[in-house]
């Protein structure tokens, strides 16, 4: 029994180390492999004697969701959250040192000194440890509240759920910052886009957005780190006597600081780091906006105390704004593979941070009359992220009245069809409409839909510029020997389309469904349907219902929406798709019913839930296509629930929260063999 508690104990301070390792440092110590046969002995040694594990155990990170509805509980601030002063010009600095100077002469004869730090965008936390544990973590809030999202940001990387060393005090806060690595930011939302789910504007969005998640498992599936900028209060222990001594004493405890620093004596030696900061914003692997200095003596802190608002002794100096104002010459409306009709600002041509930029992104009807967007409005344009071109607003104060109202259209620009509202966007529903027809066919042909061997985009585009291929069913009734004649094919290459076409003909219900990229309709929200309404007939048959009735009908289907009921029935209840798909039934298309027997699923994968994470020999929709033939389930998101985590080459944070919760992890081989 002593053996076995020291084990543990000892897996424990590992487990703490490497996940330290892993978040603060960025300097693994061990391969995943061997990190994961410690995680796993851990979780034995815990089912054989639970009373040994508590709330700092490795295995506790993530805990369990909080009930649907719930609000996360206001918790008052020991020490209230003020804002500091934010400052944007030079000038500004050398009136800021001069104030503080002037606040100590009548005090002290001695000079401060000045930390300098970056001012990250993120969301700021404030932590709370008593004797060395986690007990509470606290967002900003409004300075005086805050929220308690403890089981949030136990989830976050780099928040250490029991402080390193063994002169611990009795209670400690710290302040710091909640942020997303601008490369795992663009992963995650790769990683959204691919499974068909909403991606977000930027890393600050994303990360606010997670934290106010329910469910701790879905903040530790996102790449979110923890930076203490702040040592706040020191209950048993002296308190430090600088801020450079605090943030050393923070990184020996178990956090991370800011590896970009710098102590300088004046404005002068503040403005040269902002300046060189600033240069080289785009190399650093987090977003900021600003440096922040601060007196660096907690005496001298002391000496100066607060205003009614802000603090005396430190300030920010915010970065030059990647925005300009211009001139919104016209709005044009782009229509996407789906139908979706999204509005796009044409501007007078204007340098934002070194880039010209005509165009900028106007999302949808909401957006422009909620902005009170007009045409001829000179507006301010920022570079989102400083990439994507977005207006912020207009400059309301010098409109002279020349400006006009921008109506959004009731029909498609490119086909003339009915544009119909679905949510904020608005949709054209014709599957024959020309801005669709080339992308619309590109998806249908691809792997992850009805997979058809021999058509590939570049054919699609040729086939449709020579007046081949101008509507959606007309795939399934080429004129080939027309084909044949064109460049670059002949008798071998049209034999393979053919039978490619041919072998398509009969694909299962709900692949065909989903193929046809109708909006929000995606490959489960396709079977799912298809289980109910089981031939192409049913599903035609909901557009002679009354709307509401059908949309009700839809809506009692586990895991589909009214939103999503809608663009379905839009997109059956449309005459020129009806005829579309009475057409390729003409042609031979025969959907098979998707209503699955026991033999149908794969012993072992049937009704189980995974999570694919990594790199796979084959793109994760086609391997959720395949999992889910077997009579599989394939979320995003790894829980309680998961049965199976499917990781390949470059696994990320979903490996390590399977892990943590004991879900069963896969190779691409071991699954495939399931499968098989």
């Amino acid at each position: 029994m002593t053996d076995l508690r020291g084990e543990y104990d000892l897996l424990c301070a590992e487990l703490h180390q490497h996940n330290h390792a892993y978040y603060v440092d960025a300097q693994p110590l061990i391969s995943d492999a061997e990190y994961d046969r410690k995680f796993q002995r851990l979780i034995e040694i815990e089912k054989l004697h639970p009373q040994w594990c508590d709330s700092s155990s490795p295995s506790q990170r993530v805990g369990a969701p909080l009930a649907t509805g719930s609000d996360f509980e206001k918790v008052e601030h020991v020490v209230p959250m003020i804002s500091i002063e934010s400052l944007s010009s030079d000038a500004a600095i050398v009136d800021f040192e001069a104030r503080v100077l002037k606040g100590l002469v009548s005090e002290t004869e001695t000079l401060p000194t000045f930390l300098c730090e970056p001012k990250w965008d993120g969301v700021s936390a404030s932590l709370i440890y008593e004797n060395g544990l986690l007990v509470r973590g606290v967002s900003r809030g409004d300075g005086q509240f805050g929220e308690d999202l403890t089981s949030n940001l136990r989830a976050v990387g780099g928040v250490p759920l029991r402080l390193f060393g063994e002169d611990l005090p009795e209670v400690l806060e710290v302040r710091g910052e909640v942020m997303m690595p601008i490369a795992g930011f663009n992963a995650m939302n790769d990683e959204l886009r691919t499974n068909g789910e909403q991606v977000f504007a930027n890393p600050r969005n994303a990360t606010a957005g997670t934290l106010k998640r329910l469910d701790p498992a879905v903040v530790a599936s996102r790449p979110l780190r923890f930076m203490c900028y702040e040592v706040v209060r020191v209950v048993g222990q002296d308190m430090f006597a600088t801020h450079a001594d605090a943030m050393q004493g923070a990184k020996k405890w178990g956090f991370a600081v800011s590896k970009y620093s710098g102590l300088v004596s004046d404005a002068v030696g503040m403005i040269k780091f902002h300046d060189d900061i600033e240069s080289r914003r785009d190399e650093i692997e987090y977003e900021m906006d600003g440096v922040v200095y601060k007196v660096d003596s907690q005496v001298l802190r002391d000496l100066l105390g607060s205003r009614a608002r802000t603090p005396r002794w430190v300030c920010a100096h915010k970065f030059a704004p990647r925005e300009e104002t211009t001139k919104l010459l016209d709005i044009l409306i782009q229509v996407g593979r789906t139908g979706r009709l999204t509005p796009r600002a044409v501007l007078d041509p204007v340098n934002i941070g070194g880039v010209i930029v005509q165009h900028a992104t106007l999302h949808h009807a909401a957006y422009i009359s909620d902005l009170d967007i007009k045409l001829g409005d000179q507006v301010l344009v920022r570079r989102a992220g400083d990439v994507i071109p977005q207006i912020v607003g207009p400059v309301l104060g010098v409109r002279d009245g020349s400006e006009r109202e921008f109506v959004f259209p009731s029909e498609c620009p490119e086909c003339g069809g009915a544009a119909k509202a679905n949510g904020e966007h608005c949709f054209c529903v014709n599957i024959d409409c020309p801005a669709q027809l080339i992308r619309r066919v590109q998806y249908m042909v691809s792997r992850v839909a009805l997979n058809i061997d021999g058509i590939g985009d570049k054919a699609v585009v040729q086939l449709h510029a020579e007046g081949l291929l101008n509507s959606v069913e007309q795939l399934f009734n080429l004129d080939y020997e027309a084909i044949a004649s064109l460049d670059g094919w002949g008798e071998k290459s049209v034999a393979a389309m053919r039978d490619g076409i041919e072998a398509a003909l009969q694909p299962k219900l709900d692949k065909f469904i989903s193929s046809l990229g109708i909006p929000d309709v995606g490959p489960e929200t396709s079977r799912v349907v298809c289980a109910k309404f089981n031939s192409i007939g049913a599903l035609l048959s909901l557009a002679d219902n009354e709307y509401e009735q059908a949309v009700e009908r839809l809506s009692e289907i586990e895991g589909v929406g009214k939103e999503v009921a809608g663009s379905l029935l839009q997109f059956v209840s449309s005459s020129k798709n009806q005829a579309a798909l009475n057409a390729m039934i003409g042609y031979g298309l025969r959907p098979q019913s998707v209503v699955l027997s026991e033999d149908d699923h794969v012993d072992g994968v049937a009704s189980k839930v995974f999570v694919l994470t990594g790199s796979l020999s084959c793109s994760r929709p086609e391997m959720k296509a395949i999992i889910e033939a077997a009579g599989g389930k394939v979320t995003s998101t790894v829980s309680k629930k998961t049965d199976y985590l499917v990781a390949g080459d470059k696994a990320g944070s979903k490996l390590t929260k399977a892990q943590e919760l004991g879900v069963a992890v896969l190779n691409e081989q071991q699954v495939r063999a399931m499968l098989a």
